[in-house]
C-alpha cells in the first residue's frame, strides 16, 4: 500500500504541491518553534551537553497583551514627579480598565522568601542580609505620579500592584494578597487573572462607575502624552535613581 501511495506522488508531483499550497497559514504557523532559553541541567558535569532548552516565560508586557480589548496598556513610562530625587518616576506598566487604573511595578527577585507586613517599613528576604524597603510604600510615589497627570480623571480608582517572580516565595501580610485590597503583592503569573478579578470586585462594589471606551482612550492619551521618551532624560533619571527601584 505504501509503495502505491509513493508511486502516486511520484507520477503526479503537482498533487503534492497542491496539498502544500492548500495548507492554511494558521495551520502552518501552529508548528512554529516556541521561544526557548538555555538552562544548565542538574548534573554535576559542566560540559556543553548539559545545557538544555526550556520554553521562555512570557514577559509582563506579553501577558498584559492578552487582556480583553477594553483594557489599554502602557509599558515603561517615565513621567515628571517633583517629589522624586530625579524629578521623574519610572513606572513599569499601567493598565487602564473599565473600572480603574492598575499601576504595576515588577520585581525580578529570583530566590528567597519575602516576609513583611503592610505597615512595616522594611521587609526581609531570606536569601539576603540586606532588608528590602516595603515595596508598596515605595510604589505609592509612582501611583501618586500617575494620578497627578490624570487631568479630569483624577477620581478614577487606582490600584497599586507589585509583582514578584514565582521563583521566590511571598510570605507577607495576607491583606495585600486578596483582591479586596487596592494595594496588592502578587506573583507575576497571577497578574492578568488578578486584574480581571479585581475589575469584577470593583463592579460589584460600585456598579454605576463604568468608564467607556472614550474615557479609557482619553486616559491613555493623557498618560502617553506625558511619557518622556528622551534618551538623555531617561539616562539622567537612571543615574540619579541608582539604588532606588
Amino acid at each position: 500500500m505504501f509503495k502505491k501511495i509513493l508511486s502516486l506522488f511520484k507520477s503526479q508531483p503537482e498533487l503534492a504541491n497542491q496539498i502544500t499550497a492548500s495548507a492554511s497559514p494558521s495551520s502552518l504557523s501552529s508548528t512554529a518553534p516556541i521561544p526557548t532559553r538555555m538552562v544548565r541541567s542538574r548534573r554535576k558535569s559542566k560540559s556543553d551537553a548539559d545545557w538544555t532548552r526550556q520554553p521562555e516565560e512570557p514577559s509582563i508586557a506579553q501577558q498584559l497583551h492578552g487582556l480583553p480589548g477594553e483594557y489599554k496598556v502602557l509599558n515603561d513610562l517615565l513621567v515628571a514627579n517633583p517629589k522624586s530625587r530625579s524629578g521623574y518616576s519610572s513606572i513599569d506598566h499601567v493598565v487602564i480598565g473599565p473600572r480603574g487604573i492598575f499601576v504595576i511595578e515588577t520585581r525580578n527577585l529570583t530566590t528567597g522568601e519575602i516576609r513583611g507586613g503592610r505597615r512595616e517599613a522594611n521587609w526581609t528576604v531570606s536569601s539576603s542580609r540586606i532588608k528590602m524597603y516595603n515595596p508598596l510604600m515605595q510604589h505609592r510615589g509612582h501611583v501618586e505620579a500617575i494620578q497627578a497627570h490624570l487631568g479630569d480623571y483624577k477620581r478614577v480608582r487606582l490600584i497599586s500592584m507589585v509583582t514578584f517572580t514565582n521563583r521566590c516565595r511571598i510570605s507577607v501580610d495576607p491583606a495585600v494578597r486578596y483582591v479586596n485590597s487596592d494595594e496588592l503583592i502578587i506573583y507575576d503569573h497571577e497578574l492578568v487573572e488578578t486584574i480581571l478579578r479585581k475589575t469584577e470586585r470593583l463592579e460589584a462594589e460600585v456598579p454605576e462607575t463604568l468608564y467607556k471606551e472614550k474615557d479609557t482612550q482619553a486616559i491613555y492619551n493623557l498618560l502617553n502624552a506625558v511619557n518622556s521618551t528622551d534618551s538623555q532624560i531617561r539616562a539622567d533619571h537612571m543615574e540619579k535613581a541608582k539604588g532606588i527601584k
